[in-house]
């Protein structure tokens, strides 16, 4: 699974052991190339789990489940500042804002320009997960709030200003995937169909 970014011609791209790459789209010439792991043994690139990785404020954002969020800089490759958070969901940047959900189900709240964790806040305190089943799919942040997918077919709505549970909504037995948006309406994909929700 690749994660992609086309930006001024210049095309950014993860592989499975966490390499990110800067190709020149017209010749494929290398422009960058900044390893994220220390040790590149390839058994670790069946258990490296990366999150796509996006574009905001002139850098490059990601998350894997080995405890390590980046921020790296788009034009040269350097890694800006790195965090302790045990992720492989895509994360959210709002203005200055850096938003992540661990594995573990809690809210971070980074600040963009140093790093620093600005607030952690348990997504699930309301849900039941005594046996530690219950996992984070994906989010997306609309309309002052975070809407948080999980395994088990809920979904929760999340206060953005205090990272507390506004509800939870029960929409499928199952695994369901993470909220999309278009037209106003956030759509889910279940094993067997789309789930619609204005």
């Amino acid at each position: 699974k690749l994660s992609l970014i086309l930006k001024n011609e210049v095309v950014y791209f993860i592989n499975n052991l966490g390499d990110i790459t800067a190709l020149n789209v017209r010749d494929g010439s290398l422009v960058w190339q900044t390893p994220t792991q220390s040790n590149v043994i390839y058994q670790n690139a069946f258990t490296l789990k990366n999150s796509d990785i996006i574009f905001a404020n002139k850098s490059i954002y990601f998350s894997n489940n080995k405890n390590e969020f980046f921020s790296i800089d788009l034009k040269s490759g350097i890694i800006k500042w790195k965090q302790n958070i045990n992720s492989s969901l895509r994360p959210t940047v709002i203005e200055n804002l850096v938003f992540s959900i661990s594995e573990e189900g809690y809210l971070f709240v980074i600040d963009d320009q140093t790093g620093n964790i600005i607030r952690i806040t348990n997504t699930l305190t309301n849900i039941k997960n005594k046996k530690n089943n219950i996992k984070p799919i994906g989010f997306i942040v609309a309309r002052n709030k975070i809407y948080l997918s999980l395994n088990n077919g809920r979904l929760i709505k999340i206060n953005i200003s205090n990272g507390l549970q506004d509800n939870i909504y029960k929409l499928h037995g199952s695994k369901i995937s993470r909220p999309y948006v278009f037209n106003g309406n956030m759509y889910l994909i279940k094993e067997n169909g789309i789930i619609k929700l204005n």
